[in-house]
């Protein structure tokens, strides 16, 4: 084991969120797992199989939640964590300073923003303040003495990109830079030299079969044993929603897909049964209207029945998805599947349309482990844009461990 985790580089002091440090720990616990195997089956040592799987499945959530507390004691006395000073309060540092501030395994601390623009001088933004302009970094350096700074300024030019990181490579330890990241870049991309000069090679893991195929045994599997865990919860919520007022069970609707394709979702049904027309009642009014479109829901929605809310809340009413996963028309991971209404507001450039859709719909995804309806249209798009050029397993295994907290806490749910 300890080679393992010595090879996987876990021994390291590095600056990893939970979700990351669950991912490269499952990893060297899998190649650990192998070579254990490898190790009784040459030896022929008559050690049970079974027995080797379970201790494994003991061993890794108890390793991650020993190692989480070691790097939070260390934190709390100031060994381990790192502040930063994010360059840039515009869209790409406020999401990033949200991250920062918003997770609760994260040992980065932000300082503050630096921004040119006078206007947002002195106001907070995710919980930061703006402490002033880019030229005050040095005296404000030698006071704060940050360990990083970070450049949220994608779209700068390279000249003033270049003065930029001059000023900082002089004076801070560590520079990170966010490119365009949604739109341009995947976190496969890795620099690379061919004949002397450096280019940027990058692949999109969903046009890879192998990993199609693996994502497709993901889903049936995932879905067969949620169903099993999950069917006395269903089952309550079919009796529930019977129980107040009557009406069908499941909702049945016409959504955009794969490759944007049109399929049936079953949902369980949380609104009263002439939700159409109190819809139409609702959209004629322009600013109900236009608040719908900029979220692609309502926070009060009188269309919504007293079980419906909580169905809603806890994302119960999403299971009956499960089943269109095992049709595979869904994946367990990927862009939320929306109605036409829905994707004409939110995807009227075709070229994102199909790019979003070249993943198929998933039950949970970035978007709802993100702030779910609190997050904006323009940042949604992004961020689903962002999960296709990025995809990997192991992405879909970190947005799957975080759903279960995105769930609890409700954040963006109505």
């Amino acid at each position: 084991m300890t080679a393992c985790f010595v090879f996987s580089k876990l021994y390291g002091f590095r600056n990893m969120e939970l979700w990351d440090e669950t991912i490269y720990l499952l990893k060297a616990s899998l190649l650990n797992l192998a070579v254990n195997v490898l190790y009784l089956y040459v030896n022929k040592f008559t050690v049970s199989f079974s027995a080797v799987i379970v201790c494994s499945a003991v061993f890794i959530p108890l390793t991650i939640a020993g190692r989480y507390f070691f790097r939070s004691v260390l934190f709390r006395l100031g060994l381990l964590s790192k502040s930063i000073i994010i360059i840039g309060a515009g869209e790409a540092g406020e999401i990033f300073a949200r991250n920062i501030t918003g997770s609760p395994f994260t040992i980065r601390r932000v300082l503050g923003f630096l921004d040119d623009d006078p206007a947002k001088h002195g106001q907070v933004i995710s919980g930061c303040p703006v402490l002033g302009k880019l030229g005050d970094f040095t005296a404000l350096q030698e006071k704060l003495c940050a360990d990083e700074a970070v450049i949220a300024m994608p779209t700068v030019s390279r000249k003033r990109l270049a003065e930029i990181l001059n000023m900082l490579e002089e004076r801070v330890p560590r520079v990170l830079y966010i490119p365009d990241m949604y739109m341009l870049t995947t976190s496969t991309a890795s620099i690379r030299n061919i004949d002397g000069m450096p280019v940027i090679s990058s692949s999109q893991g969903l046009l890879n079969p192998v990993n199609l195929f693996i994502k497709s045994v993901i889903d049936y599997v995932g879905a067969v044993v949620a169903l099993i865990i999950f069917s006395p919860v269903m089952l309550w919520a079919a009796w529930r929603i019977k129980r107040e007022d009557g009406g069908p069970v499941f909702f049945v609707q016409d959504r955009i897909g794969w490759k944007a394709q049109h399929f049936r979702t079953y949902k369980f049904r949380s609104m009263h049964t002439n939700a159409d027309e109190i819809t139409r009642k609702l959209f004629a009014d322009p600013e109900i209207f236009a608040a719908y479109k900029e979220g692609n829901k309502m926070k009060v929605d009188p269309r919504v029945t007293k079980i419906g809310a909580f169905l809603r809340k806890t994302s119960i009413d999403e299971l009956p998805q499960l089943l269109n996963i095992l049709k595979g028309e869904m994946s367990l991971v990927g862009p939320r599947p929306l109605p036409q209404l829905d994707v004409d507001l939110l995807y009227s450039d075709e070229y994102v349309l199909k790019k979003v859709y070249s993943a198929k719909p998933g039950l949970t995804g970035i978007w709802q482990v993100s702030g779910r309806s609190d997050l904006d249209a323009d940042f949604r798009r992004e961020i689903n844009c962002y999960y296709v050029h990025n995809w990997s397993v192991w992405l879909d295994v970190a947005i799957l461990l975080k759903t279960p907290l995105a769930v609890l806490s409700s954040k963006g749910a109505y």
